[in-house]
């Protein structure tokens, strides 16, 4: 076999091989969960917040978490689609009511952090905390502020408090 030959058949199946793996890695991709742009944990359907900043459109977690994002790191995030906590359905921002700080939270972490000493650390600092839960109506969010805590407002009053 000539030096041409071996090297058009090591071409081929490199090219297979890479082919291969990239659809391998796809399928993978589609398989995992969403992740938040900023703090990686996953997206869930009832807190999903689609915001924009000068690099494009960033999926977020929740709207406290795409607001921290501006915050912390001074970039002008635009939030500019929240999700209904009741019905997970799409919500404009200048329209929608939110929660915040109630005892609900969709980020809030199920284990506790240990200390060197093997004692549970303090939480000092959340992204996610305090919870903004959006809704679509004012009285939905009244009743569930009623059931859980927190305050109700418009999401824009509360997007202006986090941009100074």
């Amino acid at each position: 076999m000539g030096r041409a030959r071996q090297f058009a058949i090591f071409a081929i199946v490199a090219v297979v091989s890479l082919a291969a793996g990239y659809a391998g890695w796809r399928v993978y991709q589609r398989t995992q969960p969403e992740q938040c742009y900023a703090c990686q944990r996953p997206i869930h359907a009832h807190s999903r917040t689609v915001a924009t900043d000068k690099g494009g459109t960033r999926l977020f977690c929740c709207p406290a978490c795409a607001l921290s994002e501006q915050r912390q790191e001074g970039k002008t995030v635009r939030v500019t689609e929240l999700t209904a906590f009741l019905s997970g359905a799409k919500l404009s921002p200048d329209e929608a009511y939110v929660v915040k700080g109630s005892d609900v939270n969709m980020c809030a972490q199920a284990h506790e952090m240990i200390d060197a000493d093997k004692r549970p650390a303090g939480v000092y600092y959340d992204r996610c905390a305090p919870s903004l839960l959006a809704f679509a109506q004012e009285r939905e969010a009244i009743q569930f502020a009623r059931e859980h805590g927190g305050t109700v407002l418009p999401f824009r009053e509360v997007a202006a408090s986090y941009a100074k």
